[in-house]
C-alpha cells in the first residue's frame, strides 16, 4: 500500500495545494487544509461506507441517518478497492483515517465516511448494482 509522500502533506497543510485533488492553490496560502474552488464549489453528500469480510469484501452503503440503506451493494475480491472508494470519496485526508481503514480491513469489517458528488451519489442511490468486481 502506498502512502502519502510526506512532502504533500506539508504543502496540503500549509495551505499550498488542495486537500482533495491537488491542485495548486492560489497565493495568499494561509496554513490549515483548504479545498480548490472547483472542489468547494461542488455539493458533496454525507455517505457512510461499512465493508466486512464475506468471501471477499462486501461494501453497503447508508444514508447520514445511518438507518437508510442505500440500494448499491458491491463485492470486491480484493482489499485494495476499499482504499481506492475511500479515495474517491475524500476520506483519505489523514493518516488516521487509512490507519482506521487498515484496521478495519485486519479485523475483517470497518467503516467510514464519504464526501460524494452528485454524481456519485446518483450512481449509488438510483440502480441496485450486485456482483463481484
Amino acid at each position: 500500500m502506498g502512502a502519502e509522500r510526506a512532502s504533500k502533506v506539508r504543502q496540503k497543510r500549509a495551505g499550498q495545494i488542495c486537500v482533495l485533488c491537488d491542485r495548486s492553490l492560489p497565493p495568499p496560502h494561509i496554513p490549515g487544509e483548504r479545498r480548490c474552488a472547483e472542489c468547494a464549489g461542488e455539493a458533496t453528500r454525507r455517505v457512510y461506507m461499512s465493508f466486512m469480510s464475506r468471501g471477499g469484501w462486501y461494501c453497503s452503503f447508508l444514508e447520514p441517518d445511518l438507518k437508510t440503506a442505500l440500494p448499491c451493494k458491491l463485492t470486491f475480491s480484493d482489499k485494495q478497492k476499499i482504499f481506492e472508494i475511500a479515495e474517491r470519496g475524500g476520506a483519505l485526508r489523514n493518516l488516521e483515517t487509512r490507519q482506521a481503514i487498515e484496521h478495519g480491513i485486519q479485523i475483517g469489517r470497518g467503516g467510514l465516511w464519504l464526501e460524494l458528488t452528485q454524481d456519485q451519489y446518483e450512481k449509488l442511490s438510483q440502480s441496485p448494482k450486485r456482483g463481484r468486481v
